[in-house]
């Protein structure tokens, strides 16, 4: 039978990682708030569907260009230049540190994609179709008069002969396309952000002192403090029983935010002067930014305040209670390994530590736990 006293040092080290991988997963979002990383990666993805080209070949080297303020994506004179010139996209922009558009929904790419290819001196009684064949026809945009690259002008020229010309249904196919890309860029941000999770979870690790081997070696010489750790997790378990779910819902809030602030930019684009349109485009943008800053930080004071600082004070994490007994080097190599493990584990985010331990808790109390008679029997 598996000893219930090694679930219990699993059950503390995973609860351990949750708490810490929610506070990482919140300074996260902070940043990639701050950012634009949405942005930049959407810009990525547009880049990569329009220029036929992989920007970066390492990845260290793409999370590390999601700092900076330009070179993400796009470039002048380039069909993804343009695109990103429309007034339509440019007028989705966050603000002037983050100006490009953290979401764009598949009518929207498609409605630009149509008047790249069209022109934009094209007029009511003007031939679209007839303007549409002419730019793939010269492999150029109508729109800017800049070539379209070679992969991308071959993919149009196969959808726009699989619509036969209708443009409504060519429309169609370019919705498909993004939504495909859109899908992969998901993963591309996946695996940046996860880089972004490791140091952040390292430098928590260092000014907490998560250090996860000794830990281990807390729980498991010291049975009374395994299960005042179990009966933290288990009492945070029954307060937070759709934590991933929850997570999850915020995510998809701050989508629909991002969704609400595209339509209320175009409703104010077709509806105002251009000073208005600026004052009120800055104003709703504003509040949507403060809005989501204030409550990342809102969870973040409450993660410390309550379950880290009761966590931290049962193991005596703090740095105060630090005791080395061993040289110098040899501790901080030990505590190097230990708080890049730590780092480790919180990269892989809070849902999946949620989940592992709310299956160990079912697995824990699967398992039956020696009575005091037990013990007396297996004495005599």
């Amino acid at each position: 039978m598996l000893n219930s006293g090694i679930i219990d040092i699993v059950i503390g080290l995973v609860f351990i990682y949750l708490l810490y991988s929610l506070l990482t997963t919140i300074i996260q979002e902070i940043i990639s708030t701050h950012f634009g990383f949405r942005g930049k990666m959407l810009e990525r993805a547009i880049f990569r569907m329009l220029e036929d080209e992989n920007k970066f070949n390492s990845r260290f080297k793409s999370t590390f260009f999601l700092f900076k303020k330009t070179g993400n994506g796009g470039k002048r004179n380039s069909a993804s230049g343009e695109f990103y010139n429309h007034p339509l996209i440019n007028f989705l922009g966050e603000d002037n540190s983050r100006n490009k558009p953290a979401y764009l929904n598949k009518e929207c790419f498609s409605k630009v994609m149509v008047d790249l290819l069209r022109g934009d001196d094209v007029k009511p009684d003007d031939d679209v179709k007839s303007l549409i064949q002419k730019s793939l026809d010269e492999q150029k945009l109508n729109w800017g008069n800049v070539k379209i690259s070679d992969e991308t002008h071959r993919f149009l020229r196969s959808i726009w002969a699989d619509s036969k010309g209708d443009i409504p249904k060519f429309k169609v196919h370019l919705e498909a396309w993004f939504e495909e890309t859109m899908d992969r860029a998901s993963g591309w941000y996946k695996k940046h952000i996860q880089i972004v999770l490791f140091f952040i979870g390292l430098l928590i690790s260092i000014v907490f002192n998560v250090d996860t081997l000794k830990i281990v070696d807390k729980l498991e010489k010291d049975p009374k403090l395994r299960e005042q750790i179990v009966q933290q997790a288990n009492a945070f378990v029954q307060e937070h029983p759709n934590l991933d779910t929850d997570l999850m819902q915020q995510e998809i809030e701050y989508k629909k935010a991002l969704i609400r602030q595209m339509k209320i930019d175009s409703s104010l684009k077709n509806n105002n002067t251009d000073i208005i349109l600026e004052d009120s485009l800055k104003l709703v943008k504003y509040r949507l930014l403060k809005a989501r800053r204030d409550t990342l930080l809102n969870r973040s004071e409450k993660i410390l305040k309550n379950d880290i600082k009761n966590i931290n004070h049962s193991l005596g994490l703090e740095w105060e209670s630090y005791k080395c007994k061993s040289p110098m080097f040899l501790c901080i190599l030990k505590s190097l390994l230990g708080w890049v493990i730590t780092a480790l584990a919180l990269s892989l985010g809070a849902p999946f530590w949620f989940d592992l331990l709310n299956r160990l808790m079912k697995l824990r109390g699967s398992v039956a736990t020696p009575t005091s008679d037990d013990r007396e029997k297996k004495q005599g």
